[in-house]
């Protein structure tokens, strides 16, 4: 059950990257080609990146409690270095993960309530680069510590 959430929470992980990617491109064109806002683009799709990463969220603490039970029987004097290794996943994953859910939250709650469009898509722009910044840190630091 663990590999099964922890393959699922990856692969969530890249398709979160990859839909915040879009909502990024999309809101630079948005800004500078001065394209009409489409609900279904520029607010369905924000909608939906922040959706996965609550799910994200919820299938990350899932992992969390059933990786804590296992390092009850780990934790030694001798592989003391080997636990706080781990320090990754119980703190700046943690961190960050949290920030890209509050950046991808604001800029979903800041975009549905202005009026002007080239605002809107700066504030996507904004809130869901962050999001998607702290995404790929968070993705490439899993990757080079596992590599």
């Amino acid at each position: 059950m663990y590999y099964t959430i922890l393959i699922s929470h990856i692969a969530l992980s890249f398709a979160v990257s990859f839909v915040a990617l879009y909502i990024v491109i999309r809101s630079l064109v948005g800004v500078y080609k001065k394209i009409k806002f489409s609900d279904f683009h520029d607010f369905f799709i924000p909608k939906f990146a922040v959706i996965l990463l609550y799910l994200e969220l919820i299938l990350g603490l899932l992992l969390y409690a059933l990786h804590i039970s296992k390092l009850e029987n780990f934790i030694s004097q001798s592989n003391a270095d080997a636990y706080f290794s781990y320090r990754f996943w119980a703190i700046e994953h943690t961190i960050l993960m949290l920030f890209a859910i509050i950046f991808g939250h604001l800029g979903l709650l800041y975009t549905k309530n202005i009026k002007s469009v080239v605002e809107r898509f700066k504030k996507n722009l904004t809130y869901f680069g962050l999001s998607f910044i702290l995404i790929t840190v968070s993705l490439l630091m899993n990757m080079l510590k596992n590599a």
